[in-house]
């Protein structure tokens, strides 16, 4: 059986699209989700200020919004965001819990745990911030 070249050149591009789709599935291809990246690209960098190595721990249950934002890496949006989700949710049981917070990944997470706890909730529920 022979081939014609027409046949052949279906086959070559045939077999090279699938080398192409079998090295995109094998891992080439695997990048962020494009949630995370786009709201990485999008959004503008916050003003953080410097943690001192004094600083008091901040309890991030009755805190107001500018203690929140003497936290590393905590701006006014996201000091807003904890302010919010506590309304929300109630107290924190752990500064972990922090991550749930949106705009708070692991990285903001690390840099805050020496400064934060979240000893005060049983004053939480009355602080009305």
């Amino acid at each position: 059986m022979k081939l014609s070249r027409a046949e052949i050149a279906v086959l070559v591009i045939t077999a090279l699209l699938l080398a192409l789709m079998g090295g995109y599935y094998l891992g080439a291809g695997r990048t962020e989700p494009l949630e995370e990246l786009v709201s990485v690209q999008t959004s503008p960098p916050e003003e953080e200020p410097a943690a001192s190595p004094e600083q008091k721990l901040v309890d991030i249950n009755t805190a107001g919004l500018e203690e929140l934002m003497t936290l590393p890496g905590i701006g006014e949006k996201r000091a807003q965001a904890i302010l919010d989700y506590r309304e929300e949710h109630g107290p924190f049981e752990y500064v972990e819990d922090l991550i749930q917070v949106p705009g708070i990944g692991e990285g903001i997470l690390a840099g805050l745990m020496e400064y934060a706890t979240a000893g005060g909730t049983e004053y939480a529920e009355n602080s009305g911030s």
